[in-house]
């Protein structure tokens, strides 16, 4: 089947339509919408609005509260905050503790926050990015659900654990920004793999099963991600996951891809005092977050220190690339590229995706609405 093409604006206003029609807020609708849009803009569709049944799905199991309490300071100096989120909104939760890490580092030159007791917001890279927009160097990271083995391990109790970093530099050049997942393949783009689901082929060094085999077929990746998992509080020794960055062994460095898993854990649930990813099941309650934002001006002049941060991106973009065709590029740049020309040309959704969006919108009933700005490629 043929992919749809959808607008930008029409497919931010019938997104936000649906989640207001779950009960969401407006504010609430808004800042979901802006984050799952900006997401398949940049052909990350693991965290776009095909997200949508999975958070419908955590409403009606009662895990997402809509009418959770603001996020409350737990505790406080002039550069650090501790906050707690109560289950709520986790895209309103994270909205508001970065933009209360940035106004401390304004006055302070670097604020570091954690988050306990939150849920999901998505793709990690967009609160680094909003850091660097406001001319701060950003860190983002965010524990999550239980889908990765440690290394020596088929007890999956690590999450895919990402970890961002955005620089600001001088001009029009585009920001540095690193985004990735401690694990081999993130969890979502494995699941909605539409390559996978036609080949029933997953790669190699991707997922293990419960004795630590490693699993190249489709179907049973999922069922050991989906249905190994019995929701309880704490994980069986025996359920297979996902394999952490650089694979189930030592041989090709595994266990440093479960190191920087572990530095994130620490850096969100351990500094919150919130919840590891071993207790957090399929429902992402209790995700916790860490925000670091850092004024270039603490190492000299900030336009100084950015102008100098372009000059080293620009050289290493100077680097020969073995293809002319397939430049060196910069973390980020891709995204970045596919986000200008899905502004201009379209958002391609894929027929998978759209019917998730046509079975939200039957639940809101918003059917029409959506049909409406619907266009086969």
């Amino acid at each position: 089947m043929r992919d749809y093409v959808v607008k930008y604006d029409d497919l931010c206003r019938v997104t936000k339509e649906m989640f207001m029609g779950l009960g969401y807020s407006d504010l609430q609708a808004s800042t979901v919408t802006e984050c799952l849009v900006e997401a398949d803009l940049r052909h990350k569709h693991s965290h776009g609005v095909a997200a949508m049944m999975t958070y419908v799905s955590h409403l009606k199991a009662g895990n997402l509260h809509l009418d959770a309490p603001e996020p409350t300071t737990v505790f406080e100096t002039p550069v650090s905050l501790v906050l707690d989120g109560h289950s709520g909104v986790g895209y309103c939760i994270a909205d508001l503790a970065v933009k209360k890490t940035i106004e401390k580092a304004k006055k302070t030159g670097v604020c570091i926050t954690t988050v306990r007791q939150a849920n999901h917001y998505g793709f990690a890279a967009h609160w680094s990015e909003m850091m660097a927009k406001e001319g701060f160097i950003g860190i983002s990271s965010t524990n999550t659900v239980r889908c990765v083995c440690p290394t020596r391990s088929a007890e999956r109790n690590l999450g895919t654990n990402p970890m961002t970093f955005a620089f600001p530099t001088a001009g029009d050049e585009p920001m540095f920004n690193l985004d990735m997942a401690t694990c081999v393949m993130a969890h979502g783009k494995l699941v909605r793999s539409q390559v996978f689901a036609e080949s029933g082929v997953v790669p190699r060094e991707v997922i293990i099963d419960g004795k630590g085999n490693v699993v190249t077929d489709f179907k049973e990746a999922l069922e050991i991600l989906h249905h190994g998992d019995d929701r309880s509080d704490a994980p069986k020794p025996d359920t297979g996951g996902l394999v952490p960055l650089g694979g189930v062994t030592e041989i090709l460095s595994g266990h440093k891809g479960y190191g920087l898993a572990m530095l994130v854990e620490l850096l969100t649930g351990g500094l919150s005092g919130g919840t590891p990813s071993k207790f957090i099941p399929l429902a992402h309650e209790g995700i916790c977050f860490f925000f670091m934002a850092i004024d270039p001006a603490l190492f000299g002049d900030a336009q100084g220190v950015r102008e100098h941060v372009k000059y080293v991106i620009n050289e290493y973009r100077k680097t020969a690339a073995l293809d002319p065709d397939l430049p060196v590029l910069m973390p980020g740049d891709k995204s970045r590229a596919a986000r200008a020309k899905a502004m201009k040309e379209g958002i391609e959704l894929s027929p998978e995706i759209v019917d998730i969006l046509k079975e939200v919108a039957g639940l809101t009933k918003k059917e029409t609405e959506l049909e409406s700005i619907l266009v086969h490629k």
